[in-house]
């Protein structure tokens, strides 16, 4: 979602209902990887952030209203639940975040002090990277080497949109629709990995909780044995 910092000049109903696709992508993977319910807030709020933009673009598209606050919201929001959803992945890994929790308020402030969300829009851009490695990590670490292998791919897909936002044709609405269209395909594929890791972490919980019950086969042999032992 970063990398849809500012509005096109010109965007169609269609690409405005469209740019809900992505972010509604996102805002699954983030609340799949979320490791406790400090990271599923997180998630909301990063969700809520992407929401607030579609909407502004929606309603800027239809009806030619523009809500500058909605539009404003996008990166405070991912900030902060980007920051609380990385946190929540640290301690999962058991990693130190106090630095990140630092690094945090000190964006705040600075942001309160200059009144602008370039501050948070920075910090939003390293954190989103930032959950993907993190992503990578808890795959590898419960056994999914496709989901550890996609982060890094939709990291590269997201990167791969920032030049194209100073392009010459980036004002036309079809140059819109291959960086809309890209914008999708990284946050499918950043979902896809979120869905494996899940489901791999699930399965190595189910895996630890599972008792190391004899088979049947085990007992069997076990009670001739026995049986056999007795009759000795």
């Amino acid at each position: 979602m970063p990398a849809d910092e500012t509005a096109p000049p010109t965007v169609s109903v269609g690409l405005a209902v469209e740019d809900f696709v992505p972010t509604l992508l996102a805002f699954l993977g983030f609340v799949l990887l979320a490791p406790s319910v400090l990271g599923r807030l997180g998630a909301v709020l990063m969700g809520a952030g992407g929401a607030a933009k579609s909407t502004w673009k929606l309603l800027h598209a239809a009806w030619g209203m523009d809500v500058p606050w909605l539009d404003d919201l996008l990166f405070p929001l991912l900030a902060a639940g980007g920051l609380l959803l990385a946190v929540s992945l640290h301690r999962s890994l058991r990693w130190w975040s106090s630095p990140l929790v630092i690094a945090g308020a000190l964006v705040a402030a600075l942001a309160v002090v200059q009144r602008s969300v370039q501050p948070t829009f920075v910090f939003a851009t390293v954190a989103v990277v930032w959950i993907s490695i993190l992503g990578t990590v808890r795959a590898a670490k419960h056994g999914s080497g496709l989901g550890a292998a996609l982060f890094p791919v939709s990291i590269l897909a997201v990167m791969a949109l920032i030049p194209l936002r100073g392009h010459a044709a980036s004002g036309s609405l079809a140059f819109q629709w291959v960086q809309q269209g890209m914008n999708t395909m990284a946050q499918a594929v950043f979902c896809i990995a979120a869905v494996l890791t899940y489901r791999a972490v699930r399965r190595s919980r189910t895996d630890q909780a599972q008792p190391d019950w004899p088979s049947s086969r085990d007992l069997r042999a076990n009670l001739a044995r026995e049986d056999a032992r007795h009759r000795l």
